[in-house]
């Protein structure tokens, strides 16, 4: 009898409670927004918060009035779904941002070719696989404060508006010559305080060639503080004519090679904060940017001597204020350990019955110009 209930769909009583439960936990683990408040901009009024009780398509609770943006703000939405952003017309701008989110799927943005900036800061992405970014229209994303360890090689390729990538703050060690692929306009990548340790030879390949929209040229800007980096290939800047902005300061470099960026115009170069105690190339070779901030190198005092030189000669400003104090500050110690521990002789040799009861006059030259007279 209970073979035959369960064979014709009559199902136990006691059964019922479980399953409905089961079947409630597996819609709410399906739904995109479930209890999520966002912020938009509706006509005449501005700014306003409108909340999803249970939702897929954001575009779902938005009125003919809304429009400019989508701000999702500390709410816990872990996947963003196929379409979860589609149909957004006149938005301009998501931000997702402190959000819980882990996965992007593939068509996350549907149709909503009117995004063109797009924010998923302090999230808990890992991730950036392909698919996911390829052939939308966005013209900066940021993926800063994530945990992501992991970029796939072509997941930033076919991007023809891209201009800005952030992902600063993540787990990246190493970075992939292969990335970029067709994305013509990317100029700005920020890669501060991740694990990187080496740039490879032809870098930035992908980023070859002049940036140009609508009569607005786009130079490249890169950044790198913040990481573990020891090694620069010679010829990780092959193939660029420009780089507005070369951030390498907080890093563990102990030298810059001459020929990195020959034929290459720079605008600012930073080398703050490494350990580099002199350049072994040609300083003409080296500083070669507009403006050079190398300070807080722990620099031979002569090889300081050195850069004031050139910059005085080649017009190149060259920021070593901390590094000169520094330097200052060493050759002050020096001066006082060495008068420390002639002072040191005197007495002793005061103390010695040779001379006991005979006075002695010596100079001790103290900063090359005062001269102590001791009785």
């Amino acid at each position: 009898m209970r073979k035959n209930m369960l064979s014709f769909g009559v199902f136990p009583a006691v059964f019922l409670p479980l399953f409905l439960s089961l079947s409630i936990a597996k819609s709410a683990e399906d739904v995109t927004f479930r209890d999520v408040t966002f912020e938009t901009y509706k006509l005449y009024e501005g700014p306003i918060n409108r909340t999803i009780r249970s939702g897929d398509k954001i575009a779902d609770f938005l009125s003919k009035d809304d429009f400019h943006f989508v701000k999702i703000k500390g709410q816990n939405v872990p996947v963003l779904r196929r379409n979860s952003l589609a149909d957004l017309r006149i938005v301009s701008e998501i931000v997702v941002e402190e959000s819980n989110v882990e996965e992007i799927q593939a068509g996350f943005l549907g149709n909503s070719t009117d995004v063109k900036l797009l924010s998923l800061k302090g999230n808990r992405i890992t991730s950036i696989e392909y698919g996911v970014f390829n052939n939308l229209e966005l013209i900066s994303i940021d993926l800063t404060s994530n945990k992501i360890a992991s970029i796939d090689s072509r997941a930033f390729d076919d991007m023809p508006s891209l201009i800005t990538l952030r992902l600063d703050d993540n787990l990246i060690a190493d970075w992939n010559p292969n990335w970029f692929k067709n994305t013509p306009l990317l100029a700005v990548i920020s890669m501060q305080r991740n694990r990187l340790e080496e740039i490879p030879a032809d870098a930035f390949g992908n980023l070859k060639g002049d940036k140009r929209q609508e009569d607005i040229d786009f130079n490249v800007s890169l950044a790198f503080s913040y990481n573990r980096i020891k090694t620069i290939h010679p010829e990780a800047f092959s193939g660029l004519e420009k780089i507005h902005s070369l951030w390498f300061d907080h890093n563990r470099l102990d030298d810059f090679d001459g020929n990195l960026l020959t034929g290459i115009r720079v605008g600012n170069l930073r080398l703050n904060h490494n350990e580099i105690k002199c350049f072994k190339s040609d300083l003409d070779k080296v500083l070669t940017a507009e403006n050079n901030y190398i300070d807080s190198n722990p620099f031979d005092c002569e090889c300081l001597e050195r850069i004031k030189a050139y910059s005085k000669t080649s017009g190149k400003k060259v920021h070593i204020v901390m590094a000169e104090m520094d330097c200052v500050s060493r050759r002050i110690q020096a001066k006082m350990a060495a008068l420390e521990n002639r002072l040191k002789e005197l007495k002793l040799l005061n103390r010695s019955p040779e001379i006991a009861g005979k006075k002695e006059v010596e100079d001790v030259e103290v900063f090359d110009t005062k001269k102590i007279s001791i009785k």
